[in-house]
């Protein structure tokens, strides 16, 4: 009886531990949230853009699938270093499946599609979430494909068949093809501890 009480107490304690909750998001600090979160989403993708664009320009779509599969990440961490703040790249249709979305995210990608639908893309969303005692706030900045993007996330049927293999060959389960320019792609999460607004 005792080692079930304990064994129970246990899961408990890390079930507790794991607590979210979702928060209002408190109307006055919207705008300060909204700007940390854009100005440390645009750095990311100023970074990974430049990145993309030398690598391009260095040894085409071959080279730029090189730097989004070994520096994405490791890019991502120097600006989550540079900034303070947690930032994610995230969608429903990745390539990584260390973008994999978790349910907030889910929640955030969910509202840009149905936005999309009624022809509307809102610049940003924000959730509040109670992590344990202590509020975070999530910003989300949305992504479009561009033009340039499509040759490596266009269609599979028009794309050079070599760099489709290659993509297969680092992505095996890779779901980040099939779009046209314009389409909704994704977003850009940045995490911001409430005592920093």
């Amino acid at each position: 009886m005792l080692k079930k009480l304990t064994f129970f107490s246990v899961v408990a304690m890390v079930v507790g531990c794991a607590e979210v909750q979702k928060v209002e998001v408190p109307k006055d600090k919207e705008q300060k949230i909204a700007k940390v979160g854009e100005e440390s989403s645009m750095k990311l993708l100023k970074t990974l853009k430049g990145e993309l664009m030398n690598a391009m320009q260095k040894g085409g779509p071959d080279e730029a699938v090189e730097v989004c599969s070994q520096k994405a990440m490791a890019l991502t961490s120097q600006i989550e270093k540079e900034t303070g703040y947690s930032i994610k790249r995230t969608t429903f249709k990745y390539r990584n499946p260390a973008n994999t979305p978790d349910k907030y995210e889910a929640e955030a990608l969910k509202y840009f599609e149905e936005n999309m639908k009624q022809g509307k893309m809102p610049s940003y969303y924000i959730q509040a979430l109670n992590e344990n005692g202590k509020v975070v706030y999530r910003y989300y900045k949305p992504l479009k494909v561009e033009g340039v993007c499509l040759t490596c996330h266009g269609d599979p049927n028009l794309m050079d068949k070599n760099l489709v293999q290659k993509i297969k060959a680092i992505y095996p389960n890779d779901k980040a093809v099939g779009y046209r320019e314009g389409d909704f792609r994704g977003v850009v999460r940045v995490t911001i501890p409430a005592d920093k607004i």
